[in-house]
């Protein structure tokens, strides 16, 4: 596959997948990663994780780092109690129409739910 924009779109908190962007950032893809649902908790800055290697939002922010996009469903974020001062930096509240246009311009779709 010629490198291109990748979207994933994660329904859940990421348990296994969140080294998935980096491998696609090595083969040359531009990624960007918007997190729905239960997801939006993975952009709250002030979780303490229990193991180390579980800091997602480190891992968010090393996406941004490398020129990827972290998007995050407003409404969902506002459901969970997080709030625009909790996020990842560099990461961008967002919503429904945002993503249907994310769906139409990239080269690629994942959509990584439970």
């Amino acid at each position: 596959m010629k490198p291109g924009e990748i979207l994933e779109v994660w329904i859940d908190y990421p348990m296994s997948k969140e080294r998935i962007p980096e491998g696609m950032k090595k083969m040359g893809h531009e990624v960007i990663i918007f997190l729905f649902c239960d997801a939006a908790i993975a952009s709250n800055n002030q979780i303490k994780p229990v193991r180390s290697d579980r800091k997602i939002p480190d891992l968010l922010k090393e996406v941004i780092d490398r020129g990827g996009k972290v998007e995050i469903c407003g409404i969902c974020m506002d459901y969970r109690g997080i709030t625009t001062d909790m996020i990842v930096e560099g990461s961008n509240p967002s919503g429904l129409p945002e993503l249907a246009a994310l769906i139409y311009e990239s080269d690629r779709f994942i959509s990584l739910m439970a």
